[in-house]
């Protein structure tokens, strides 16, 4: 399945956008890789309008400037649901994406109807570390994202291909400027600012985030729904159609 792509200026950036669907608008905020792609949000079709804006630095949007910490990071997204005519959004946002969501529904509480946490990255939790990619191979980092291997049959090129390693590094030049690190030391007077329906969704088997984090994503946050699902990494929305399924449900909830 491929999803629309669009370039929107978002503040003055040029910023691609990937969409599907029709129906009521719902951003999704990827985390710190795409090589995955977004293939599950057609799962969505029927309910919603779903809207993946690719962060600077990512895809066809523009790196510079760089986003420096999560005001510009919430200024952004804020500039994408402008471009967008978007006055009010169910906004997804996974890993660093969940991170990303967080500090612009606490900023902007307004423009989000619901929020869902996917596997949110911030959290400090002693014990219970986030895997440090960058000490592992490269075939240790994929094993580390999910529980289903297939999920990366064709994401990669056969032979090597300068253009598929440049947009990498800019991904992770991107991501260096504005990633929080292994966690977000403000992040805690950030979460009671969060009052809208939240969702928080976990693998069970994440090996990058381990699910031990939920507890204090429930403690920091004690009305927020909670769904995990066993035998699942990181990758939970690619692995288990169970997981976008979620989403859908828990905003027909709220409404009904």
């Amino acid at each position: 399945m491929t999803l629309s792509s669009t370039t929107i200026r978002a503040g003055g950036r040029p910023t691609e956008v990937l969409t599907t669907g029709a129906g009521e608008p719902l951003l999704f905020q990827h985390g710190g890789g795409i090589i995955e792609g977004f293939d599950f949000l057609a799962a969505l079709d029927g309910r919603f309008q779903s809207a993946a804006p690719l962060m600077p630095g990512y895809g066809a949007s523009e790196l510079e400037p760089p986003l420096t910490g999560p005001d510009d990071v919430a200024a952004h997204l804020l500039g994408v649901l402008d471009a967008l005519g978007i006055e009010r959004t169910v906004l997804v946002g996974h890993s660093l994406g969940g991170w990303a969501a967080v500090n612009f529904a606490a900023r902007y509480p307004g423009r989000v109807s619901e929020l869902v946490l996917a596997a949110p990255l911030g959290m400090d939790v002693p014990g219970h570390p986030i895997a440090n990619m960058m000490a592992l191979s490269p075939a240790a980092r994929l094993t580390t994202l999910t529980c289903k291997p297939e999920i990366w049959q064709g994401r990669f090129p056969a032979e090597p291909d300068p253009a598929f390693a440049a947009a990498r590094a800019r991904e992770h030049e991107s991501m260096g400027h504005f990633a929080p690190g292994p966690h977000d030391r403000e992040l805690k007077g950030v979460l009671p600012r969060i009052t809208m329906p939240t969702l928080l969704l976990w693998g069970e088997g994440d090996r990058l985030i381990p699910v031990a984090h939920l507890r204090e994503w429930q403690a920091a946050l004690p009305n927020a729904s909670v769904t995990t699902f066993p035998g699942t990494g990181h990758l939970l929305f690619h692995e288990r159609p169970e997981a976008i399924a979620a989403v859908a449900s828990f905003v027909g909830a709220r409404r009904a």
